[in-house]
């Protein structure tokens, strides 16, 4: 099975804002970078769509399913593929965060979470829970392709989940905004393709 992880295009908010599950206005950009995923994209129908139901994401996966003459009914709406929750942080600017409360986050954001937030292992524990439920069963089967429309965040998670890789490096894998990762599986096994393409 053929599995795309589509990162959300750019946010009007920018990277110096703290907007996790915000639901924020994307930035004027946003058919510019859409039409750039569309070439990268199977031409045969994909057999799922699932998105976070932010709208950032929601737009882009009804516009993917317009694109792939999939029924707009068909996209399902997952919370699991949400954003980190940055709890009190949320839509505060990165530079207006106390030091105090930023720095133990930042040195063991795996297990500590923003206040009232969620940390990286909460995130990863939801995602992966996601995919067993979701994708594992439908990969076991070999039922054609799937797009996956998220977050950053949840894509490192999958990442990790799919190469082993330790959460406290999850942030080492740089993905662009309207970014596409490839991976085949049988629900078993995983084999990247590409990585932020």
């Amino acid at each position: 099975m053929e599995i795309y992880l589509i990162r959300h295009t750019e946010v009007a908010v920018g990277r110096s804002v703290s907007y996790g599950q915000s639901d924020v206005e994307l930035a004027v950009n946003y058919e510019e970078q859409r039409d750039r995923i569309l070439p990268h994209l199977p031409t045969e129908t994909p057999a799922y769509l699932f998105s976070s139901p932010l709208s950032r994401c929601r737009l882009l996966a009804n516009d993917l399913a317009t694109s792939a003459d999939v029924d707009l009914q068909q996209v399902q709406f997952d919370d699991r593929l949400k954003e980190l929750h940055f709890g009190d942080w949320e839509m505060v600017p990165w530079a207006d965060i106390p030091r105090s409360s930023l720095d133990p986050w930042m040195a063991d954001y795996v297990n500590v979470g923003p206040p009232n937030g969620e940390s990286f292992g909460a995130l990863f524990e939801r995602v992966t829970a996601f995919w067993q439920e979701k994708i594992s069963p439908l990969a076991a089967e070999n039922t054609g392709s799937a797009y996956i429309i998220t977050h950053g965040g949840v894509i490192r998670a999958l990442l990790c989940l799919f190469l082993d890789l330790s959460l406290q490096n999850a942030y080492r894998i740089h993905l662009d905004y309207g970014s596409l990762t490839k991976l085949t599986t049988n629900g078993q096994h995983f084999t990247i393709q590409y990585i932020n393409r």
